[in-house]
């Protein structure tokens, strides 16, 4: 793997791909200001919606205790990280796809590019985990659920899962100055790239990487899901009875996998053409080479970097219970900024959210009236 391929650390190496091999900048190969203008809209988008729908999602579930479950607190996890892929590592790709250089020091390149592992790593292998618990909790039923304290420690090891494995990206990130004899090439001012001793060591690296970050997850999911799709549409799971109550336990269980589903697909067909770049550019350097490339590589990134803003719309489409966590927040909103408006009414917050959650329910929402006639089915969903 030399120059013009990129070593893999979820994004591509950007500065290196938009820069050609003559040594000519993003301005020069065919890229004109309104791609600049639609690039800084784009990931603009991407960071408003992601901060404010995971936000959204963070509030939800730690606001209200019944939302506090399991595949809730893994839902948790993954909107975190997706939070510090939006707020940290999407704004550094704008600049460094704009500036075709790294202006923000040495410092800051092993910091940004280990960072974009990690919260990547964080996001599949929560998925992983999520997966194997429903696969365990649907497949198993007569066995425990998972404990609120074993749920920390598997948490706790996916954190130092994927803090340990992309240890090398911290180490080999490094401000390069490539093109030196280029002083107007935007690059001559340097590039924050992994520099490796060693290409062989390099493409493992990179490969290693691909596989534990991608293609293993994805076939564990793949499997996962595809038993508990079965499972739940296809045969009737041993220990149930014909009855409504089963009836509503089959049709909560129908809806968390179908929820799961959509966001496992959200994550492979985000992720999918970076990785196939990747393993194509690996076996034909050439392709980079290509004036239509730097276009493609842009829109390649980001498909990778949006992943970060569509679960919250997932949760809150698919699940009752985020939408009416979501309307509940709205009105807290709403009626937060109707009591600061009015000088003489002292605002309190507790008060407030008793009176938002009193306006919630006498509003003919049937989510509150619904739970409490059904109490004994909350043990068996999670969601």
């Amino acid at each position: 793997m030399s120059g013009q391929n990129t070593s893999y650390s979820v994004f591509l190496q950007t500065t290196e791909l938009l820069t050609n091999a003559s040594g000519a900048p993003l301005a020069d190969s065919g890229v004109s200001l309104t791609v600049t203008i639609i690039l800084v809209l784009m990931y603009t988008l991407i960071i408003l919606v992601a901060v404010s729908g995971n936000v959204a999602v963070c509030y939800i579930i730690l606001s209200d205790h019944r939302m506090r479950t399991v595949t809730n607190l893994f839902l948790l996890t993954l909107a975190l990280s997706d939070i510090i892929k939006a707020v940290i590592c999407n704004p550094f790709s704008v600049f460094a796809n704009l500036m075709l250089y790294w202006p923000f020091g040495s410092v800051m390149c092993p910091v940004w590019q280990y960072l974009q592992v990690v919260a990547v790593y964080v996001s599949s292998l929560t998925l992983v985990a999520m997966s194997l618990d429903r696969f365990v909790a649907i497949l198993f039923p007569l066995k425990p659920r998972m404990s609120k304290s074993r749920l920390l420690v598997i948490i706790v090891s996916i954190l130092f899962l994927s803090c340990a494995l992309p240890l090398p990206t911290a180490v080999k990130s490094k401000v390069t100055y490539p093109k030196p004899q280029y002083p107007n090439d935007p690059s001559s001012n340097g590039l924050c790239l992994e520099k490796w001793d060693n290409d062989f060591h390099k493409y493992v690296y990179s490969m290693g990487i691909m596989v534990t970050q991608y293609f293993l997850p994805l076939s564990v999911l793949a499997f996962t899901n595809g038993c508990i799709g079965y499972v739940v549409w296809l045969k009737k799971p041993p220990g149930e009875a014909d009855s409504g109550r089963d009836n509503r336990l089959a049709a909560s269980k129908r809806r968390m996998v179908k929820m799961i589903i959509v966001v496992v697909l959200i994550y492979a067909v985000c992720w999918l053409p970076l990785h196939v770049l990747t393993l194509v550019g690996d076996r034909d350097q050439s392709i980079y080479n290509d004036s239509y490339m730097n276009i493609v590589f842009l829109a390649i990134q980001w498909l990778a970097t949006s992943h970060s803003c569509y679960n919250p719309f997932v949760y809150f489409w698919m699940n009752p219970k985020f939408r009416n966590g979501f309307k509940r927040m709205l009105r807290f909103i709403q009626l937060r900024k109707m009591k600061e408006k009015d000088a003489n009414v002292p605002f309190h917050a507790d008060h407030l959210d008793r009176e938002a959650s009193s306006h919630f329910d006498s509003g003919g929402s049937r989510y509150y009236h619904s739970t409490r006639a059904s109490n004994h089915v909350q043990s068996v969903d999670c969601m």
